[in-house]
């Protein structure tokens, strides 16, 4: 789990390299950052993926500009702790939804009902233990920033941020079985949404 935000990181790395070559090569494909409005998108669909991702591991989602410098985004996606879902807002500091951003955000993961595995027990042995794993709803705050993918206003993006849980009590349920150990327990719930963000993904633009 700890290799995912690096294995990103590194991800994100190259792919800021590959743009700056690019620009090198050809500066004119990166010259106009904002968007003629005649030709804008009328919105985006975006697949992203990361650690702690607004959309999960792999989900997609429709950005929709409100403004020149504003949008609202929602979607769904799977992760660690079942399906999510995602709805929030990005505010750009340049017109036409492009450069760096800032935005906010609610999501939604529906857990698992009834999850069974040989986990090791408070009295030292492992047995079969059924368990839920409880919704979670987080809110987030990120920063963004996008670059111009080819002519057809299409966009790359990276996300850093942070997730915020907003559920209360134990985020799993035991249903049967000699009680888990606590590193056991502690185990599964690392997997639950919240914490560090680091994403990355791909807009394409709808006209």
């Amino acid at each position: 789990m700890k290799k995912i935000p690096f294995t990103i990181l590194l991800a994100l790395v190259a792919t800021q390299a590959f743009a700056q070559g690019d620009k090198a090569a050809d500066p004119d494909k990166y010259t106009n950052v904002s968007v003629n409005t005649a030709r804008a998108p009328w919105a985006y669909i975006t697949t992203s993926t990361g650690f702690n991702n607004n959309t999960g591991i792999l989900g997609f989602s429709i950005d929709v500009p409100i403004g020149r410098k504003l949008s609202i985004e929602a979607g769904p996606g799977m992760g660690t702790w079942n399906y999510k879902a995602y709805a929030g807002i990005r505010y750009y500091l340049k017109p036409h939804q492009r450069g760096f951003a800032f935005g906010t955000g609610l999501t939604y993961c529906t857990g698992l009902r009834n999850d069974e595995h040989d986990l090791k027990t408070i009295y030292g042995y492992s047995e079969q233990i059924e368990y839920d794993k409880n919704p979670q709803t987080n809110i987030l705050f990120a920063a963004y920033k996008y670059w111009n993918l080819g002519r057809r206003y299409n966009r790359i993006y990276m996300e850093l941020g942070w997730s915020v849980p907003l559920t209360g009590g134990s985020k799993i349920s035991q249903l049967s079985g000699a009680p888990m150990s606590s590193s056991q327990r502690n185990g599964i719930e690392s997997s639950a949404p919240g914490g560090l963000i680091v994403a990355m993904g791909f807009s394409f633009g709808m006209h």
